[in-house]
């Protein structure tokens, strides 16, 4: 992955992350108080961050047309894909205005990235068993450890 590119999904992901911060505030607060759920979150928003880019390290770093079965490739078609959804779901919590579970405008987009990449790692699982053989494949999910 190029530098640009990485510094780029860093701003991205960073300026959703504290906009959906901002926007869980309620206007006119006396005093500044961070709610618990934003350190939890952070900490679940950079891990995934993390293991997506070792993820991504990874891939790059294969033969080319090799079947990754390294660390969470071990188990998971496309567990770069399973910490992207990480990511938006941390961001729909962390951004969730007071009285609800969810920042609905995030966590709609959560929705579209989770159906967006569900769909492709179904077919990078096809793609993996026709070019590698099914069996290579068959005992690992595709993005949801044990369910999909």
């Amino acid at each position: 992955m190029r530098v640009t590119r990485l510094i780029g999904n860093v701003c991205s992901d960073t300026c959703i992350y504290v906009g959906a911060i901002l926007e869980s505030w309620e206007a006119g607060q006396a005093s500044f108080k961070l709610p618990a759920r934003i350190p939890l979150m952070a900490g679940l928003f950079f891990s995934a961050w993390i293991k997506q880019h070792e993820c991504h390290k990874y891939l790059a770093n294969l033969k080319k047309y090799t079947l990754p079965e390294e660390g969470y490739f071990e188990n998971i078609v496309c567990p770069h894909y399973m910490f992207e959804c990480i990511i938006y779901i941390s961001m729909a919590l962390a951004g969730a205005p007071p009285g609800f579970v969810f920042n609905r405008t995030i966590l709609m987009g959560a929705v579209f990235v989770i159906v967006n990449l569900g769909v492709t790692a179904d077919g990078t699982k096809r793609w993996y068993g026709e070019k590698f053989g099914v069996d290579k494949v068959a005992n690992k999910s595709r993005i949801i450890p044990f369910v999909y």
